[in-house]
């Protein structure tokens, strides 16, 4: 990541630079700092395991893929209901299983965060996923 966008602290910095970097001609700086705002924003946010914190990322990156594809900020309102009743994981499983996340995997990738992806997730800590199911 760029010396530029690792100094900045506030993920809403990070969209005023990323529009900077867009208008100024530099993309990939824009994509970074995207990127940064979505790892501010989960470390922000508490979480007890490796999983969770994965967890938590891909909704983030879930979130800013709905707000750069609509054009305007946009919240995962229903999986954040489902993590309020259900927690982390289980809401993710339950995101998983109830309908595809592919309607962002496309926004996600041209964003770079194709490992921020709920299936990412999933795939990279079968463990915590299976104590669920069980």
């Amino acid at each position: 990541m760029h010396e530029l966008v690792m100094r900045i602290k506030d993920p809403e910095l990070c969209y005023v630079f990323a529009a900077n970097a867009t208008r100024r001609g530099h993309p990939e700086l824009a994509l970074e700092a995207h990127r940064r705002a979505v790892d501010l924003r989960a470390e922000a946010h508490a979480a007890s395991s490796e999983a969770e914190k994965a967890a938590v990322r891909a909704i983030y990156a879930y979130e800013e893929a709905l707000s750069y594809s609509k054009g305007k900020r946009t919240r995962a309102t229903g999986t954040w209901q489902l993590v309020n009743r259900h927690g982390l994981l289980s809401a993710l499983d339950r995101r998983l299983d109830s309908r595809g996340s592919d309607d962002v995997a496309p926004v996600l990738k041209e964003l770079g965060m194709e490992d921020y992806s709920f299936a990412a997730v999933r795939e990279a800590y079968p463990d915590a996923f299976s104590q669920i199911a069980a």
